[in-house]
């Protein structure tokens, strides 16, 4: 259970690491793609900065609860910006998913907090 949470959370993490890094060092294909969702190329490096510092916490593990939080609102923000153009949103829900499902396999004090059986 252990193994399989860290690779959960270990494929979130890259997952969103590498989404971070396309913001903070946009080719211009990833510009056009940002523009289509109605953002500006200003706000795709604090939009990074902040995708990463979530990353970060989410892998600490005295912090990791908060991460997942902090995670969750931010997928929430891009599910809505998918929705909002008629996109899939499908992924960045799974995302979550994946995120909160990592942190539960690995952490025994979400397993007591949330139990799925007794």
């Amino acid at each position: 259970m252990l193994w399989l949470g860290r690779i959960f959370s270990g494929l979130v993490a890259a997952l969103l690491t590498l989404s971070a890094v396309q913001k903070l060092n946009p080719s211009p294909e990833a510009l056009q793609g940002f523009q289509t969702f109605g953002y500006s190329a200003e706000v795709l490096l604090p939009i990074g900065v902040v995708e990463l510092l979530c990353v970060l916490v989410y892998l600490v593990p005295r912090t990791s609860v908060l991460g997942a939080i902090l995670i969750t609102g931010y997928l929430g923000g891009a599910t809505a910006t998918h929705v909002r153009v008629s996109d899939a949103f499908i992924v960045p829900i799974l995302l979550g998913v994946v995120a909160w499902a990592g942190l539960f396999l690995r952490d025994a004090r979400i397993r007591d907090l949330l139990p799925l059986r007794r």
